[in-house]
Protein backbone atom coordinates (compact mmCIF):
# COMPACT_ATOMS: atom_id res chain seq x y z
CA UNK A 1 0.00 0.00 0.00
CA UNK A 2 2.53 2.56 0.65
CA UNK A 3 4.41 1.78 -2.54
CA UNK A 4 1.00 2.78 -4.42
CA UNK A 5 0.46 5.61 -2.16
CA UNK A 6 4.32 6.37 -3.53
CA UNK A 7 3.89 6.03 -6.84
CA UNK A 8 0.17 7.74 -6.66
CA UNK A 9 2.18 10.84 -5.46
CA UNK A 10 5.17 10.54 -7.60
CA UNK A 11 2.28 10.64 -11.03
CA UNK A 12 0.73 13.41 -9.46
CA UNK A 13 3.28 15.58 -9.26
CA UNK A 14 4.87 14.70 -12.16
CA UNK A 15 1.68 15.87 -13.85
CA UNK A 16 1.14 19.22 -11.83
CA UNK A 17 5.08 19.73 -13.29
CA UNK A 18 3.73 18.97 -16.82
CA UNK A 19 0.96 21.36 -16.27
CA UNK A 20 2.66 24.31 -15.02
CA UNK A 21 5.51 24.13 -17.47
CA UNK A 22 2.68 23.83 -20.90
CA UNK A 23 1.00 27.17 -19.31
CA UNK A 24 4.79 28.73 -18.47
CA UNK A 25 6.30 27.79 -22.16
CA UNK A 26 4.19 30.45 -23.77
CA UNK A 27 3.86 33.92 -22.41
CA UNK A 28 1.68 35.10 -24.97
CA UNK A 29 -1.10 32.54 -25.29
CA UNK A 30 -4.24 34.11 -24.20
CA UNK A 31 -3.46 37.57 -23.79
CA UNK A 32 -4.29 40.53 -25.61
CA UNK A 33 -1.97 43.92 -26.10
CA UNK A 34 -3.77 47.06 -26.87
CA UNK A 35 -1.88 50.58 -28.31
CA UNK A 36 -0.70 52.28 -31.48
CA UNK A 37 0.52 50.79 -34.41
CA UNK A 38 1.29 52.87 -37.73
CA UNK A 39 -1.09 50.79 -40.45
CA UNK A 40 -0.16 52.78 -42.22
CA UNK A 41 -0.92 55.79 -39.92
CA UNK A 42 -1.10 55.99 -36.42
CA UNK A 43 -3.99 53.74 -34.85
CA UNK A 44 -4.90 52.09 -31.87
CA UNK A 45 -5.00 48.31 -32.37
CA UNK A 46 -5.27 44.89 -30.15
CA UNK A 47 -3.35 42.19 -30.81
CA UNK A 48 -5.09 39.00 -29.11
CA UNK A 49 -3.05 36.10 -28.77
CA UNK A 50 -4.21 32.49 -29.12
CA UNK A 51 -2.21 29.54 -28.56
CA UNK A 52 -0.38 29.46 -32.20
CA UNK A 53 -2.03 32.75 -33.90
CA UNK A 54 -2.73 36.39 -33.18
CA UNK A 55 -5.16 38.77 -34.21
CA UNK A 56 -4.49 42.40 -35.35
CA UNK A 57 -7.88 44.08 -34.40
CA UNK A 58 -8.98 47.76 -35.24
CA UNK A 59 -12.02 49.19 -34.69
CA UNK A 60 -13.14 45.77 -33.46
CA UNK A 61 -12.48 44.37 -36.66
CA UNK A 62 -9.62 41.43 -37.18
CA UNK A 63 -7.80 42.90 -40.25
CA UNK A 64 -4.33 40.77 -40.03
CA UNK A 65 -4.26 37.06 -38.91
CA UNK A 66 -0.62 35.95 -38.41
CA UNK A 67 0.83 32.71 -37.12
CA UNK A 68 3.24 32.97 -34.29
CA UNK A 69 6.15 30.73 -32.82
CA UNK A 70 9.43 31.14 -31.03
CA UNK A 71 12.52 30.46 -32.05
CA UNK A 72 15.51 28.70 -29.99
CA UNK A 73 16.99 32.69 -29.35
CA UNK A 74 13.88 33.21 -28.09
CA UNK A 75 12.66 35.39 -30.60
CA UNK A 76 8.81 35.80 -32.11
CA UNK A 77 8.62 34.76 -35.80
CA UNK A 78 5.31 36.30 -37.40
CA UNK A 79 4.08 34.68 -40.19
CA UNK A 80 0.85 36.28 -41.94
CA UNK A 81 -2.17 34.03 -42.40
CA UNK A 82 -4.31 36.92 -44.53
CA UNK A 83 -5.44 40.53 -43.69
CA UNK A 84 -5.28 43.79 -45.83
CA UNK A 85 -1.94 44.13 -45.54
CA UNK A 86 1.06 43.76 -48.22
CA UNK A 87 3.04 41.35 -46.39
CA UNK A 88 3.11 37.85 -48.07
CA UNK A 89 2.10 34.89 -46.70
CA UNK A 90 5.47 33.13 -47.29
CA UNK A 91 7.43 36.43 -45.83
CA UNK A 92 8.72 35.59 -42.43
CA UNK A 93 9.06 38.48 -39.62
CA UNK A 94 11.78 37.72 -36.61
CA UNK A 95 11.52 40.25 -33.61
CA UNK A 96 12.67 40.42 -30.16
CA UNK A 97 9.55 40.74 -27.84
CA UNK A 98 9.99 41.85 -24.20
CA UNK A 99 7.39 41.91 -21.73
CA UNK A 100 7.58 44.52 -18.91
CA UNK A 101 5.62 46.28 -16.32
CA UNK A 102 2.63 44.77 -18.15
CA UNK A 103 3.44 46.40 -21.39
CA UNK A 104 4.77 44.29 -24.63
CA UNK A 105 7.57 45.85 -27.16
CA UNK A 106 8.15 44.53 -30.27
CA UNK A 107 12.24 44.97 -32.06
CA UNK A 108 12.79 44.04 -35.36
CA UNK A 109 15.68 41.60 -35.80
CA UNK A 110 14.42 40.70 -39.43
CA UNK A 111 11.45 41.29 -41.51
CA UNK A 112 10.92 41.51 -45.43
CA UNK A 113 7.81 43.08 -45.35
CA UNK A 114 8.80 46.52 -44.18
CA UNK A 115 5.08 47.77 -43.79
CA UNK A 116 5.10 44.80 -40.38
CA UNK A 117 8.09 46.54 -39.32
CA UNK A 118 6.98 49.48 -39.85
CA UNK A 119 3.69 49.10 -37.85
CA UNK A 120 5.32 47.10 -35.03
CA UNK A 121 9.00 48.01 -34.49
CA UNK A 122 9.64 49.95 -31.18
CA UNK A 123 6.20 50.50 -30.14
CA UNK A 124 4.60 49.32 -26.72
CA UNK A 125 1.40 47.47 -26.17
CA UNK A 126 -0.50 47.47 -22.67
CA UNK A 127 -1.95 44.11 -21.25
CA UNK A 128 -5.85 43.88 -21.23
CA UNK A 129 -6.66 42.55 -18.53
CA UNK A 130 -10.13 39.95 -18.54
CA UNK A 131 -13.24 41.21 -17.46
CA UNK A 132 -15.07 39.61 -15.34
CA UNK A 133 -18.37 38.16 -16.34
CA UNK A 134 -21.42 38.82 -14.56
CA UNK A 135 -23.52 36.35 -12.91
Amino acid sequence: MKTITKSLASILLLAGVFCFSQQTSNPLANTEWKGVASIPTPAEVTFKFNTEDVDLIYLGMVIEKMKYSFTDQGSLKLIKINGKSPCGTEEEGLYKYQIADDTLTFKIINDPCVDRETAFDGNGYKKVLPTAVAK
